[in-house]
């Protein structure tokens, strides 16, 4: 039985959204024992009578909030992601999920669970749409703002681990992203993560990566630090949700009824394609317990889409994958 932790408190919404969301989920999977962390009293509130054996509760009564002293992530141990985290790295559950403060959740992740040996850090990853519908894999997005070009080269390897492992892809495209795809181009921690690239056979690297090409299909792997990575994720969530919403705009004006019509069936691919709540879980990948982010406005459904992510990795051992790795390129 695989046991994942979720944490219904701490972001925008009720704790119904993820009760939800985990309700769903467990009708498609048996094999799922769900965990929830939060105030015990306002989740029986929302858990029918008739569910309560299906589920476990832990129960804690405070949470982390945007405002919060980043020293009280640590010292504050009556938290739900404190005590959902703890609970993970104590080996009672195999994953946790949270849509809780970012800032927070690095922390308290990277101090209770820690990093594979071998690994100099953890990096939030997520699944990016493309034009070619085979999407890519972003990574850090913000789980470290300053990075070596060893750590880029690490963070490269550990997401061709995991498209092989989880996406079955043979051989993923890798791309470093820059402000050019000349040599030249960028930083010193972009040069140094080139040369480690270009001198390992086994990642099929290819090259630097502009931002204008991410979504059309060049890569299957996106690497960069952890500050350009967030500014890259919230530019494409926000440029994709304006599209979508020009399009209801001008779809609604009668002198485009026709075209609407004969155009529903693309209408509907472009968004379902590019809709990112349907891929909103983030990996923290390089941790030794598999833990997921999911957006702190997330509701029923990108919790759904999150638990997806978080159940494949578990049930594939990406863990253990990635430390069999480290190990190797020690």
């Amino acid at each position: 039985m695989i046991r994942i932790v979720v944490d219904v408190m701490g972001f925008d919404y009720d704790p119904i959204e993820a009760i939800t969301a985990c309700r769903h989920f467990k009708k498609f999977h048996d094999d799922v024992k769900i965990i929830f962390v939060g105030d015990k009293s306002e989740l029986l509130k929302r858990i029918l009578e008739s569910e309560l054996d299906q589920y476990e509760i832990i129960d804690a009564k405070d949470v982390v909030t945007c405002s919060d002293n980043p020293i009280s992530y640590l010292r504050n141990k009556e938290t739900s992601l404190f005590k959902g985290m703890k609970f993970v790295a104590d080996d009672q559950a195999d994953g946790f999920l949270s849509a809780g403060t970012t800032a927070a959740f690095v922390t308290i992740a990277n101090s209770l669970i820690g990093t594979i040996d071998g690994i100099n850090k953890a990096a939030f990853m997520s699944y990016i749409p493309t034009t070619d519908c085979r999407g890519l894999m972003l990574l850090d997005e913000g789980a470290n703002l300053n990075c070596t070009g060893q750590d880029l080269y690490q963070f490269a390897q550990m997401a061709n681990a995991y498209c092989r492992v989880l996406r079955n892809i043979e051989q993923p495209r890798v791309g470093l992203i820059n402000i050019g795809t000349e040599e030249y181009k960028g930083f010193d921690f972009h040069h140094e993560a080139n040369t480690y690239l270009r001198a390992d056979s086994t990642i099929n690297y290819q090259g630097f990566l502009e931002t204008r090409n991410i979504i059309n299909g060049t890569v299957d792997i996106a690497v960069c630090d952890g500050y350009t990575g967030n500014i890259v994720l919230k530019t494409l969530e926000g440029a994709l949700k304006s599209i979508n919403d020009l399009l209801k705009i001008q779809f609604k004006k009668p002198v485009n009824w026709l075209g609407a019509a004969t155009s529903l069936n693309v209408i509907k691919t472009l968004k379902n394609t590019f809709n990112y709540k349907n891929y909103a879980g983030a990996f923290v990948i390089g941790l030794k317990k598999n833990v997921v982010k999911t957006h702190g406005d997330a509701k029923a459904h990108e919790f759904f889409s999150a638990l997806g992510m978080l159940y494949d990795a578990i049930k594939l051992q990406l863990v253990d994958v990635i430390a069999d790795l480290a190990q190797k390129t020690k």
